[in-house]
């Protein structure tokens, strides 16, 4: 039975811990976070009495025999908590992403691990949504043919009146460039659209142009637009877009959902809405899901349409069971001591792509991927000077 360590108990653990609940191989040993009272009512909350409640990480560390621990900080605090599990000996390190501020806390957490015999994955539960899969598993297959482009747009609103939701909230510590290092859409959440292209398309970036509008209360609207590196001259591009509206109410009582569009030489693949399911309570008003408009994936080839999943309950392909997949996934990784999805060396990929949309942007021009690297970056060549949030605009 692997032995597994929290540090913080935000609400992204709320998640984490499913694919920990009655599972087999693994067990909820102890917790950190800095407020003890938001923390017992966590193990009340989801039954987790066995575990120790810690206030102090190192204390946690040094007193608890831990095979796994899951770091769900905000990002300023994720090289130092990284290096410090590390260095205590644990045999996998779950870091949220993203991953770090900068390719220098990349290497230097992949480094540590390296050399103290950790299994580091970057948590990315996008690649575990049931409808995620089952559209590579028709890629893989010829459905649509060789795949030539993925768009993936982000929608997100705010019904009129309602507060911002707390993940945007202009007194979070993730609209803080000082402690978040990126904005919350093109960079925190844009994490998941930037892998999810790049997981689908199988190939690395090679360049990157990217407009965000600094003057609203978010990093968006955003448009950017990328170009894999080719290979045997089958050129492929993406395009990820971002938009927000505080007078939209989506059409549940969450703040984001997600399409996909995947065109091929054959036909064109849609996968609708990524983060909604009935099952949860965020999703009890969410008429989507049961619309025959928005069916999980639909495809077009040769003039035919052909529907798949709709069968699938809502209970079975909700966002919540791709953190469930990603979560027991990386138990079996440590526990087998296999190569686990995503690893650090891919999540220090995707921030590279982070940055280069942050820089295109606040360069207007495109940037190629050879231009960020770790010296680069040590030698101050580029420098991200904003998140494009303009606080005020929310006020």
């Amino acid at each position: 039975m692997l032995r597994v360590g929290f540090i913080g108990l935000g609400i992204v653990s709320n998640e984490h811990v499913l694919g920990y609940l009655d599972n087999p191989d693994a067990e909820i040993a102890a917790v950190c976070d800095l407020d003890r009272e938001a923390g017992r009512r966590w193990l009340e909350r989801w039954e987790q009495g066995q575990a120790t409640l810690y206030d102090n990480h190192e204390e946690m560390l040094e007193k608890e025999s831990l095979d796994i621990v899951e770091v769900l900080t905000p990002h300023h605090l994720h090289c130092a908590l990284a290096v410090d599990c590390a260095q205590a000996g644990v045999r996998g390190l779950s870091l949220q992403k993203p991953m770090a501020h900068g390719l220098a806390e990349c290497d230097r957490i992949i480094e540590a691990c390296r050399r103290n015999g950790v299994k580091l994955r970057v948590y990315e539960n996008f690649l575990f949504y049931p409808a995620f899969e089952r559209a590579k598993a028709l890629i893989e297959e010829g459905v649509i043919g060789e795949p030539i482009s993925v768009r993936v747009n982000t929608m997100g609103g705010v019904k009129e009146g309602a507060p911002w939701p707390i993940f945007w909230d202009p007194t979070s510590w993730r609209m803080d460039f000082s402690r978040s290092g990126t904005g919350p859409l093109v960079g925190d959440d844009g994490f998941h659209k930037f892998s999810l292209a790049r997981w689908f398309m199988e190939r690395d970036f090679e360049k990157i142009g990217a407009w965000i509008d600094g003057d609203t209360p978010l990093d968006a609207p955003a448009m950017i637009r990328a170009r894999f590196r080719d290979s045997a001259g089958k050129p492929k591009y993406a395009q990820l877009d971002f938009s927000f509206s505080p007078r939209m109410a989506l059409p549940c009582s969450f703040w984001l959902e997600d399409f996909v569009e995947i065109f091929g030489e054959k036909g064109v693949m849609w996968i609708n809405q990524c983060t909604g399911g009935k099952d949860r309570a965020y999703f009890q008003a969410c008429n989507m899901s049961g619309s025959p408009a928005f069916p999980p994936i639909a495809v077009f080839v040769d003039g035919e349409v052909t529907t798949y999943m709709e069968e699938v309950p809502p209970e079975e392909r909700s966002w919540s069971s791709s953190f469930v997949g990603a979560t027991r996934h990386f138990v079996e990784a440590v526990r087998d001591d296999s190569r686990p999805v995503f690893s650090g060396e891919e999540g220090r990929e995707i921030t590279r792509y982070i940055i280069a949309a942050y820089l295109s942007a606040q360069e207007e021009r495109d940037v190629y991927l050879d231009e960020i690297t770790t010296q680069a970056e040590l030698d101050r060549e580029y420098e991200i000077k904003s998140n494009f949030c303009n606080a005020a605009a929310a006020a």
